[in-house]
């Protein structure tokens, strides 16, 4: 049985200037890059980007358009990525399409770690899939703007 925080416990965990990890798809790095930016400033929140942060080594082939390829060091890429998720309080997944490596992160977060996961899902066929909703800290988002007008929007500096 899944057991949801309430509303006010979510604004309060982005409101203690926790560090949630930015877990998305590798395709959508750039438009996710340019709204992480503006919250951030906007919201004195602190996102960590798995793409553009530069904890990894492939940082910078990633920023640079590229994929995923046969030669990359796989190996670090995921520790590098898990050792992340360790170091912060939770996930802020934004899955604007089915991604292996975004669900891999949200259920090392949930599962392996119990933080707080929490969960834009834009891609309308992935919003009911049961492992979302068991995955969850609080139901998914539909988008990145209700994210921000039910959560964010309650956490404005002063």
């Amino acid at each position: 049985m899944v057991v949801y925080k309430d509303l006010d416990e979510i604004i309060s965990d982005f409101k203690s200037k926790k560090t949630f990890y930015l877990a998305h798809p590798t395709t959508a790095r750039k438009e996710i890059r340019e709204w992480e930016l503006a919250i951030e400033e906007k919201y004195d929140i602190t996102l960590l980007n798995p793409f553009f942060d530069n904890y990894r080594k492939d940082s910078t082939e990633l920023k640079e358009g590229n994929i995923y390829t046969q030669n990359m060091d796989y190996k670090s890429i995921v520790e590098e990525d898990l050792n992340a998720i360790d170091r912060c309080d939770g996930i802020l997944a934004v899955l604007t399409e089915n991604s292996m490596g975004t669900a891999m992160e949200i259920f090392y977060n949930s599962v392996h770690l119990s933080k707080p996961t929490y969960m834009i899902i834009e891609d309308s066929k992935l919003l009911h899939h049961p492992w979302i909703k068991y995955l969850s800290s609080y139901p998914p988002f539909k988008s990145r703007e209700e994210f921000t007008k039910e959560i964010l929007e309650n956490c404005i500096k002063e």
